[in-house]
């Protein structure tokens, strides 16, 4: 709850510093006194634009600051990424050179930040000011709450998380696919273009010998022939002639018996020479000539060149690419196996949350006229019976929510049904929002509540209700109320003055608690204007005194002679 409120050199303020409790606070003060000061430094705390014409004459700056419980906050400090403090302190600073600053618990942020904690912290209803409760998915939260489907509504979450999840999936893997069909029609190529090619390691150094000999074929066929002859065919062939050194060695080995080595040589030298002759004679024998073997080849050497130039510098590096296209192509297939997986998956977890979306649609239909009815009671309690209450159903598409937009409706006496952000009068918008507030006081979460104009065009028995349903409000909230009326001020668990004066040629408004006889003469003076009576004063200790019996009867949720 709001614990303190200091407020410098902003609007008619000097300085000011007013602490507060639990429970229903009243502000009161003459007619252009500066109550509404008080709600609009609030305002600005919780990011509302401000203007430096706001700044007090004089000052170069001027500082906004209040002071929650940390428990206020549903996240307390983990809101803001720190161990939970003792409080949350937010603080504006506004300057004349228009460099405005935020501080969050002392230390600088942006406002989004301010208005983000500042909305969970306290409601200000006046002034066309009416924060969560126009907000349609504040309104079907509310809703949610006070039909008890927190369970319902936390299940369908999670389905929902689970169809998120798998929808973004399907849709990147979908996305993928597109732009893989393109990758997969090239892998086939290359992978058809390779593997038609059967290619072979080394099959390209082989023909490249083969096309070598065949395009020097005619020198090869002389050479060879003339080689031949020169160890076997002409007179003095080279083996002849050896036969003729093996039988010197011989006569060599007869005398000196130590000719093995040269022995050994010479028979080496026989085999390698004979192996020699054989292999030309190979050559030779062979076949002829043939253009058409020769083309083929070239031809087969121009394929291989194409791949080299396209997937790598040799036929290993061919294969090696080869493989990696293999694999390509088997992620492809893989991930298109994953497609349809999820699609299947994503079909069911959408079954079932349109399931769970339908149960939840039911059950927030059956709530909605438990809501009406109770909001409409409340209406006629403070004197709006012609005003009708009523929550527009439509269907949107699957979201975090479901598929249920509800927007509250109200349609004051000869008007069709508005929003509630359509409603122009801000003090009868004030008397729905206090209804609503009430209906709902044990399942909404914002605990401080601000009202201000809500006793716009009321008065008596209307007006004493409308204390009555504030009241019973600050059993479950901490509540304040700008007021002019003794009827409802009369209620309160405290009570704040607003008084204006001149002090040194300046005028200055300042806010204090009144004590126990200050209440009575402030509630004689809303009463009886300028002059008050002996009679005046009476009755004022008569309304606070009525006051104090409903405070000592404090009204329960069970309690429906209350609600009267």
């Amino acid at each position: 709850m709001l614990r303190e409120i200091r407020i410098k050199d902003y609007a008619i303020i000097d300085e000011m510093t007013l602490p507060f409790s639990e429970g229903f606070h009243i502000i009161t003060g003459e007619t252009g006194a500066g109550k509404s000061i008080l709600v609009d430094a609030l305002s600005i705390i919780f990011g509302k634009k401000s203007s430096q014409d706001e700044i007090r004459h004089g000052a170069e700056e001027a500082v906004l600051e209040v002071r929650f419980d940390s428990a206020s906050h549903p996240n307390g400090g983990m809101l803001l990424n720190d161990p939970p403090a003792e409080f949350l302190i937010l603080k504006r600073v506004l300057s004349r050179s228009g460099k405005n600053r935020a501080y969050l618990n002392g230390s600088l942020a942006n406002l989004s930040s301010l208005k983000e904690i500042g909305s969970n912290l306290a409601e200000i209803h006046g002034q066309q000011e009416h924060h969560n409760l126009t907000d349609l998915n504040w309104q079907l939260n509310l809703l949610d709450a006070f039909g008890h489907l927190v369970s319902e509504r936390s299940r369908f979450d999670a389905s929902y998380r689970i169809w998120t999840k798998l929808l973004k999936e399907r849709s990147d893997l979908e996305r993928l696919a597109s732009e893989r069909k393109r990758q997969e029609e090239l892998l086939q190529y290359q992978l058809s273009e390779i593997s038609q090619a059967k290619l072979h390691p080394g099959e390209d150094e082989a023909l490249e010998q083969d096309v070598r000999i065949l395009k020097n074929w005619e020198i090869v066929v002389s050479m060879a022939q003339k080689g031949y002859a020169v160890l076997l065919e002409e007179e003095g062939a080279v083996l002849s002639r050896l036969d003729e050194v093996g039988g010197f060695i011989e006569n060599i080995d007869k005398t000196t018996v130590d000719a093995g080595q040269e022995k050994e040589l010479l028979e080496t030298s026989r085999v390698h020479l004979k192996e020699l002759a054989s292999l030309l004679r190979k050559r030779l024998q062979g076949g002829e000539y043939d253009p058409n073997r020769l083309q083929a080849m070239e031809e087969r050497l121009f394929v291989i060149q194409i791949l080299k130039k396209k997937y790598g510098s040799s036929i290993e590096a061919i294969l090696s690419y080869k493989k990696t296209l293999e694999a390509d192509f088997a992620r492809i297939c893989e991930d298109d196996a994953r497609l349809r997986e999820i699609k299947f998956q994503f079909d069911q977890a959408e079954t079932k949350c349109r399931k769970e979306s339908e149960d939840l649609s039911k059950k927030r239909e059956e709530t909605k006229t438990k809501l009406e009815r109770r909001v409409k009671e409340e209406l006629n309690l403070l004197g709006m019976e012609k005003t009708c209450f009523e929550i527009a159903f439509s269907k949107k598409a699957l979201s975090e929510s479901g598929v249920d937009q509800v927007e509250f409706m109200v349609a004051l006496p000869g008007e069709k049904p508005k929003g509630l952000a359509m409603i122009a009068s801000g003090g009868e918008l004030s008397r729905i929002m206090l209804a609503l507030k009430v209906v709902l006081a044990e399942v909404d979460p914002v605990p401080t509540l601000v009202f201000d104009e809500i006793d716009a065009g009321i008065g008596g028995g209307v007006a004493e209700m409308v204390g009555k349903r504030l009241f019973k409000l600050s059993k479950s909230h901490q509540v304040f109320c700008i007021t002019h009326l003794p009827q409802i001020a009369c209620f309160a668990d405290h009570h704040c003055f607003v008084e204006k004066r001149e002090s040194e040629g300046r005028t200055i408004a300042s806010v204090r608690e009144l004590a126990e006889k200050e209440r009575v003469q402030e509630l004689a003076r809303m009463l009886g204007g300028v002059t008050i009576t002996p009679i005046t004063l009476r009755h004022a200790e008569e309304m606070i005194e009525a006051g104090k019996v409903s405070l000592l009867k404090r009204p329960t949720g069970k309690d429906k002679s209350s609600q009267s």
